[in-house]
Formats: C-alpha cells, sequence, structure tokens
C-alpha cells in the first residue's frame, strides 16, 4: 500500500531532519577533538587534554584542517595528520609556550617542519576568513581567543543557512536552533550569548534572500 504526504508535512519532516543534523554536526566536532587530542597524546606522549574544554570550537578548526592535510600532504599517515593539525590550531587556544615547544620539537623529530609550515598558514588564512566573517557581523571579541571561542559555527554554517532559507519565523527557529546546540554538551559560550550570534546570522542570511 502506497502512503501519500502533504507537502506541511514533508516541510517538517526535512525540519526535524535538518534539527538533528544540527545537533549531530556538534557533536562531531567535539568527537574529533577529543579523538585529535587523545591520539597525540597515545602515540607522541603529549598531553594537550586541557584543550577538550573547548569542545565543538576547537573541533570546528580541527575537522576542516585535517581534511585539508589529507588532501593537499601525500604519503604521510593519520597519526601525522593528527600531530600536524594540533601543531597548527592549539597555537589559537592555547599560549603556554614550553607546551608549545614541546609540541613543536616533536614535530620536528618527525621530519615535517616544511608540511607544518604549510598546514599553519592554510590554519591562519582559515583563523583570519572567520574573524573576519566574525567582524563582518557586528561581532566585536577582545583577544583572539576570544573570536576562536565560536569556531564552532564554521562547519555547521550551510545548515544554519539551510533551516533561515525555509523558515518565516525567525524567533521560534532561534529558539530551536540555541536549545539543540547547547543540548549538544559541546558548548563553550552561554545560551545567550549564541542567542546573539544566531541572531545576527539568521538575519544575515536571509537578507541575502
Amino acid at each position: 500500500m502506497n502512503y501519500l504526504i502533504s507537502e506541511s508535512q514533508m516541510e517538517v519532516i526535512l525540519e526535524e531532519s535538518m534539527r538533528e543534523k544540527l545537533s549531530e554536526n556538534m557533536q562531531k566536532l567535539n568527537e574529533v577533538a577529543k579523538e585529535t587530542i587523545e591520539e597525540v597524546w597515545t602515540v607522541y606522549k603529549l598531553n594537550f587534554k586541557f584543550l577538550l574544554t573547548w569542545g565543538a570550537s576547537i573541533g570546528g578548526m580541527i575537522g576542516p584542517l585535517k581534511s585539508w592535510i589529507e588532501g593537499n600532504i601525500p604519503n604521510i599517515g593519520q597519526h601525522e595528520i593528527s600531530l600536524l593539525a594540533l601543531g597548527a590550531v592549539a597555537q589559537f587556544y592555547y599560549d603556554n609556550e614550553r607546551k608549545l615547544k614541546l609540541l613543536y620539537k616533536k614535530i620536528q623529530d618527525k621530519g615535517l617542519e616544511s608540511e607544518l609550515e604549510i598546514t599553519q598558514l592554510k590554519a591562519d588564512e582559515l583563523r583570519r576568513k572567520f574573524a573576519s566573517f566574525i567582524s563582518s557581523m557586528g561581532l566585536t571579541t577582545t583577544n583572539m581567543i576570544n573570536t576562536m571561542s565560536y569556531a564552532f559555527l564554521l562547519p555547521i554554517l550551510e545548515d544554519i543557512y539551510l533551516l533561515a532559507l525555509g523558515s518565516d519565523n525567525n524567533q521560534a527557529l532561534l529558539s530551536m536552533m540555541v536549545k539543540r546546540l547547547v543540548a549538544s554538551g559541546a558548548m563553550v559560550v552561554t545560551g545567550a550569548t549564541l542567542s546573539a550570534i544566531l541572531k545576527k546570522l539568521l538575519k544575515k542570511f536571509q537578507d541575502k534572500n
């Protein structure tokens, strides 16, 4: 037997699917950060577990960067990819010179100095573009670390954009997004801060259409 559903029912199904995707993506970002940091500890005995407090924010940088390394630096293994990604990103979230020197020394010992250099250039390009994007929304931050606390947005911008296009009720959509993202357990910003960020994002996306 075939069952037909109405257009409005289909819209509800699609919207619920996107809501779930938003939460799942945040959890994945948190896992990317956790797996990378734990891998570097297990393989190289470098303890950067304190970075886990950044949750999905650091995953928002590490995830895209690891994908870029895989596609652009040949002949290196997964452990080296994690080491390079952490080496390029850690400086954005941590300013302990001794810890960072140990990390860079390990990369040097592995003969990956040139690979680290190009990875850092890519990471800095990503950081600068993201900082410019945050600034374009009128969000001011006191320093680089505060700016990078929003990096969880990087891989989920498309999801937010698609939800924004499909909604005619900004307030309800905003409330739903904040609840979903906070419930993911991977946030480092408060619900009020997140609400302000998403409000500006929704307006920016919907103004374009």
